[in-house]
């Protein structure tokens, strides 16, 4: 297989961007994530792709709950900011408000729409853990289009 060729195909999957909470026993923590999608209707359920390394993954796994913060489109600078997130400090991540969903994961007050899922199953496989989280809860701020990798100058697969 052409590897320059394989890379290309997968870049041009279409990717939202997300912020994705977590918690543990003491704390918050957020990330950007693109690999999500919607896996089932009955029980509602999604898959997300997070990075094996690092504390999120570990949190997942721990804590067995996350939060998915949509992002709409021009929110680009917001996604940008959770490359490598800020310390949580007084309901903020640096100057981006949050509140603690049901499940105790944050949620961003600026982000369109949010859910909030218990995780299900997680499958340890290649780079990233695929983490399968039941929706148990879902809320609309503002009814806007998502943002999209593609509206970025990122690359995020391959």
């Amino acid at each position: 297989m052409d590897e320059r060729v394989k890379k290309k195909v997968l870049q041009m999957f279409t990717y939202g961007l997300y912020v994705i909470g977590v918690r543990d026993n003491s704390t918050v923590h957020a990330f950007t994530g693109t690999w999500l999608s919607q896996a089932s209707f009955r029980p509602p359920l999604v898959m997300l792709g997070v990075s094996g390394e690092g504390r999120s993954a570990q949190m997942i796994q721990e804590s067995r709950v996350f939060s998915v913060s949509i992002l709409g489109t021009g929110q680009k600078e917001i996604a940008q900011s959770f490359f490598k997130c800020p310390e949580p400090k007084n309901g903020k991540f640096g100057e981006l408000s949050f509140q603690k969903g049901a499940n105790g994961c944050p949620i961003l007050t600026e982000a369109p729409a949010f859910l909030e899922c218990n995780v299900v199953e997680t499958v340890e496989r290649g780079d990233h853990l695929v983490v399968i989280g039941e929706v148990v809860e879902a809320g609309v701020q503002k009814e806007v289009a998502p943002l999209a990798l593609s509206e970025t100058p990122w690359k995020y697969g391959g």
